[in-house]
């Protein structure tokens, strides 16, 4: 959850201002009220040397000249005031336009787990470039943590009745001692993906939708390459030069309600619209599971999904 602050008041850089770092408007006020009397009080005692805010300045005004400059202050005074109260009803307003927004709406807390007990996969073996690599990578696309959680499951939410919009981002796979990092991820359709090499050795990226090759780039080091993901689904990827354990998946989504599970097959989904929604949870290895969900609003759904153990290949 994300907690705001608003409307504290605190020192910053010695003048009073609210949490934004903004004086409010009694601030203002209290300030012009101080900074008049202090001209006034030198100039009716005669001075003709006076310093304001550590500005130092030299004028000679009559004292008969004190109730127009008295005037003057109390102009500046009521503008800032009148400043003070439109910003502060402005920021009010926009304050209250997102309580209402986040009001009403639903929450899922979830988890990914496998049935049964499972044993850590075996690292793979590298047959290239081995003095870079090495004689064995880790496995990644099986990760299981306490009590069966299943990491890197992506889970999809799809509302009923409704298509909601998608904005585009931008995504990064790179080439990271042997492994594309990071080994899942999700994509909006539209979205750039960014291609990199971190390696000194030579890369490549064949991706591939079902059967179908989207793109295949070679990748030495100095070389980036940026591609458009404008079709929902899997895209698989390997590393074509005989690095065989190189593997990596990108899910390209067309809803914007997505999450990744963690080490544990924990996720979570905030300030969703009240409704039916169809739940889809996909693993490289697992496959995927569906189910409908009703979402209440101001409430939070509980989701469990379990996977059958793996068959012994």
């Amino acid at each position: 959850m994300t907690t705001r602050t608003v409307g504290s008041v605190g020192s910053q850089n010695g003048r009073w201002r609210d949490a934004r770092g903004r004086r409010n408007a009694s601030t203002v006020i209290f300030l012009y009220f101080h900074l008049s009397s202090k001209l006034l009080t030198e100039i009716c005692a005669g001075h003709n040397r006076t310093t304001i805010v550590n500005i130092p300045m030299k004028f000679s005004l009559p004292r008969s000249c004190a109730h127009y400059l008295f005037i003057w202050l109390g102009l500046v005074v009521i503008s800032a005031w009148l400043r003070g109260s439109i910003v502060g009803a402005a920021d009010g307003g926009r304050q209250l336009d997102e309580r209402r927004a986040l009001a009403g709406t639903a929450a899922i807390q979830g988890r990914v787990r496998i049935s049964g007990v499972h044993k850590r996969l075996k690292p793979l073996p590298v047959f290239k470039n081995r003095a870079f690599c090495g004689a064995t990578v880790r496995n990644e696309t099986l990760q299981i943590g306490a009590d069966g959680g299943v990491g890197n499951a992506v889970v999809l939410l799809r509302p009923l009745g409704r298509k909601p919009a998608v904005e585009p981002a931008a995504i990064a796979l790179d080439n990271n001692h042997c492994a594309f990092t990071p080994h899942v991820q999700i994509a909006r359709v539209g979205s750039e993906l960014l291609l990199k090499n971190s390696d000194p050795i030579l890369h490549t990226v064949h991706a591939r939708m079902g059967n179908e090759t989207l793109f295949n780039v070679g990748l030495p080091k100095w070389r980036r390459v940026m591609k458009r993901l404008d079709r929902a689904g899997v895209i698989r990827i390997n590393c074509d030069v005989l690095h065989t354990w190189m593997s990596a998946a990108i899910v390209v989504t067309d809803t914007p309600y997505f999450a990744l599970t963690d080490k544990s097959g924990d996720f979570q989904l905030e300030h969703l619209p009240a409704g039916e929604y169809d739940i889809e949870v996909w693993h490289e290895r697992l496959g995927a599971r569906q189910q409908r969900l009703g979402l209440s609003a101001n409430g939070i759904t509980h989701v469990e999904v379990i996977y059958a153990q793996e068959k012994p290949s």
